[in-house]
């Protein structure tokens, strides 16, 4: 069966692609040397041209990848095989706050072309829901670095929780086993993993202990057990 993997906001999918060897990872819009983010359903579509609805594949999503891949999976639920979400969300079901995300989403992309990757990544690895992987920081430095400032911040004007549509009303649509997985200690993300399980009678959940927002990275053996 395919896998695609598809990684986290201004990060890459080296640090995955050990976890899946074999699998397609595209760069997502807006990082590297892709092109700019346009659109949330313009993302869709062009990962949805990777699909073959005769070969179901596996989609694993990590965060930002996490919500891109449920999103395919609503999209194109012929091509789907099995979902695989680390640290994702169905989005923000208030109009209100998702509106107030997406502003705080543009403030962000205007810092990061207005001062640059390097004062980007220096605020970005102080982020709150980052707190578990500054011990990593060091590591993960180059890959952050590596984006382009215009492209970064397209994609978080297009493709942040502020721009993704909610799919909470949607999600007992889905029929592919879905594995949610999160860190226990990530209390945010956790508690959004729960509720999906909830409404998502097919799903199972694992909440890895002692590791918050990227299981891969912080317990890389405990990520492969809840993978099985």
């Amino acid at each position: 069966m395919k896998t695609l993997v598809l990684h986290g906001f201004a990060g890459s999918a080296g640090p995955l692609l050990r976890f899946f060897p074999g699998a397609e990872a595209p760069v997502l819009p807006g990082h590297a040397n892709a092109p700019d983010a346009t659109a949330w359903n313009d993302a869709l579509d062009q990962l949805g041209r990777l699909l073959d609805p005769g070969q179901p594949a596996t989609v694993f999503g990590y965060s930002m990848g996490a919500r891109l891949a449920l999103g395919l999976a609503l999209r194109r639920p012929d091509a789907i095989g099995s979902l695989v979400l680390e640290s994702g969300t169905a989005g923000i079901a208030d109009p209100d706050d998702r509106a107030r995300r997406k502003a705080e989403d543009g403030a962000l992309a205007d810092f990061i072309e207005q001062s640059g990757m390097v004062k980007f990544v220096e605020r970005w690895e102080q982020h709150p829901t980052l707190a578990s992987l500054r011990p990593f920081a060091a590591q993960l430095r180059p890959e952050r670095l590596a984006h382009r400032p215009g492209g970064l911040a397209s994609a978080l004007r297009r493709l942040g929780a502020g721009a993704q549509p909610s799919y909470w009303d949607v999600l007992a649509e889905l029929r592919a086993p879905v594995k949610l997985i999160a860190g226990a200690r990530d209390e945010k993300f956790a508690a959004l993993a729960r509720r999906m399980h909830e409404l998502m009678p097919q799903a199972a959940l694992a909440l890895i202990p002692d590791c918050g927002h990227a299981p891969h990275i912080e317990r890389p053996q405990a990520f492969v057990e809840a993978l099985r």
